[in-house]
Order: C-alpha cells, then sequence, then structure tokens
C-alpha cells in the first residue's frame, strides 16, 4: 500500500501601508506704516519807524539906528 500525502501550503501576505502627509503652511504679515508730518511755521515781523523831525529857527534882528546931529552955528560980528 502506498499512501501518497501531499501538503502544498502556499500563504501569500501583502500589508501595504502608505502614509502620505502633506501640509503647506503659508503666513504672510505685512505691516506697512508710513507717516508724514509737514510743520511749515512761518514768522514775519516787521516794524517800520520813521521819524522825521525838523526844526526850524529864525531869528532875524535888524536894528538900524540913523542919528543925523546937526550942529550949526553961526557967528556974525560986525565991527564999524
Amino acid at each position: 500500500a502506498k499512501s501518497t500525502t501531499t501538503t502544498a501550503t502556499t500563504t501569500t501576505t501583502t500589508v501595504s501601508t502608505t502614509t502620505e502627509t502633506t501640509t503647506t503652511t503659508t503666513e504672510t504679515t505685512t505691516t506697512t506704516t508710513q507717516t508724514t508730518t509737514t510743520t511749515t511755521e512761518t514768522t514775519t515781523t516787521t516794524t517800520e519807524t520813521t521819524t522825521t523831525t525838523t526844526e526850524t529857527t529864525t531869528t532875524t534882528t535888524e536894528t538900524t539906528t540913523t542919528t543925523t546931529e546937526t550942529t550949526t552955528t553961526t557967528t556974525e560980528t560986525t565991527t564999524t
């Protein structure tokens, strides 16, 4: 008696694990501060003083003295 026992065992185990993680973080912070300050201060002071003083003093003294003295002496002597 011939007994043949054939046992074939085929075990195929396939484990495929794919983990794909894509993380994209984009953070943009833009701060723009523009300050323009213009200060214009103009002070103009004009003082003009004109003083004109004219003083005229005229003193005229005219003295005219005319003295006429006439002395006439007549002496007549007649002797005879």
